[in-house]
């Protein structure tokens, strides 16, 4: 609605191809553009997984948003034991609108999937043999020492919800294979302490 005839934009199909255009017409409903430029880019050499607990409903937005900003590849919507809010069926179609949205304004060329929700079971079958990160306040080790393996493909980070991961579940994710850390001394809401991680991650792993 506020695009101008003359201005310059960037389109991009979302998954990884783009193009720089001139707006050379606009409608109330339509633009008509002219590309000046063009390109792709491929998929990251490591995909970045966000297992993240079902937030509260005035948190959705919130954490897809910064998930979304932080580089993630992949969002897996967790029924954890202590999540509030329950999946809906017009869930998926709303959390894919505000991933779009965050795309947008993070100017990200590749949109993250969001997979269908899961159960601690179906949680723990995903991260056999996979390299993972439960991030838990209770952890006596910190982010900073683990040891990323090289050659990785997938790396899983899991975000409980606000009201704390339970032991049960700690140790079904340790049975699967996953590391457990912690992201500092403040007690990070669930919606930020994806972002937190996953900030952290990229760091990590020389990205940023």
């Amino acid at each position: 609605l506020r695009i101008e005839v003359g201005e310059e934009i960037l389109i991009s199909d979302g998954r990884g191809n783009w193009a720089e255009a001139v707006v050379i017409e606009r409608s109330k409903k339509s633009i008509s553009c002219e590309i000046t430029k063009f390109g792709a880019i491929g998929p990251a050499a490591i995909k970045l997984t966000c297992i993240q607990a079902l937030p509260k409903s005035d948190r959705v937005k919130e954490t897809l948003e910064l998930l979304t900003e932080a580089g993630v590849d992949q969002i897996i919507p967790w029924e954890s034991q202590r999540s509030i809010s329950k999946w809906q069926p017009d869930s998926a179609d709303k959390w894919m609108i505000t991933v779009k949205e965050a795309c947008k304004q993070s100017k990200r060329l590749r949109l993250p999937t969001i997979s269908d929700p899961m159960k601690i079971g179906q949680v723990t079958d995903v991260l056999k043999n996979n390299f993972s990160v439960v991030f838990h306040e209770s952890s006596t080790h910190k982010f900073s020492n683990i040891v990323i393996p090289s050659e990785l493909e997938k790396i899983y980070v899991i975000i409980g919800p606000e009201g704390g991961i339970t032991q049960e579940e700690i140790e079904a994710f340790k049975s699967a294979g996953a590391g457990v850390a912690r992201l500092g001394e403040p007690v990070l809401r669930s919606a930020h302490a994806g972002f937190a991680a996953l900030s952290a991650l990229q760091t990590k792993l020389g990205r940023w």
